[in-house]
């Protein structure tokens, strides 16, 4: 389907720009249109291949990934009154880089084996599940902003859904809501992680906490 193609090609590039953009605001932002494009697969795949299940799982992603954790991130940014990102590890350009691009290339090596087990059989969906999720483990290694770091775990949770809604979208219902709704509860056990954070060390910069290394 060339529209589930573009929207998961779209979720590539957004993932991209969750990860580089150095303003905090934009960033969550453009994590919750990834999140609207996730939800909108999730709809059309259901009417496309009779996959009732994942209409549920729409229904919920939105509620929960699309309004409340976005919500709960944009609390955050104005409680600490932070606009932007100190510098990551390897700077603002060469960072996104590197995430892409090694994230593109193991989604691809790796889609074949997914598309083995996949239940709907969308070869583009399955690399770009891979990205999203690689640019999420890719978020946690080379940026340092506690809130950057919140979001390359939604980053890596939105991969995880993608990936499990055409690998296992059959699970049961209780299964599936409590892997959507796990997504607010680590969000907020983050933000007030980061609220104790930002006190003790007046920086989201987790480098700065050199006093915590073994």
């Amino acid at each position: 389907m060339a529209t589930i193609d573009f929207l998961a090609i779209c979720m590539i590039v957004t993932s991209l720009a969750v990860f580089g953009l150095r303003n905090l605001k934009a960033s969550v932002a453009i994590y919750a249109v990834q999140t609207l494009l996730l939800v909108t697969i999730f709809f059309l795949l259901a009417s496309e291949f009779s996959a009732q299940q994942l209409s549920t799982w729409a229904v919920v992603a939105f509620f929960t990934k699309v309004i409340f954790v976005p919500a709960i991130l944009f609390w955050l940014i104005k409680k600490l009154n932070v606009i932007s990102e100190d510098e990551p590890v390897g700077g603002f350009f060469v960072s996104p880089i590197i995430a892409m691009g090694f994230s593109l290339a193991i989604a691809m090596s790796i889609h074949n084996i997914f598309l083995e087990f996949s239940l709907i059989k969308e070869e583009i969906l399955l690399i770009a599940a891979g990205t999203v999720f690689m640019m999420g483990i890719f978020g946690f290694m080379l940026r340092n902003s506690f809130i950057k770091q919140i979001l390359a775990y939604c980053l890596f949770e939105n991969g995880i859904h993608l990936s499990l809604a055409l690998m296992a979208y059959n699970s049961h219902e209780l299964v599936e809501l409590g892997i959507l709704t796990d997504a607010i509860f680590a969000v907020i056990i983050m933000s007030i992680l980061a609220v104790r954070f930002y006190k003790a060390y007046n920086s989201l910069d987790t480098s700065k906490a050199s006093n915590l290394r073994g």
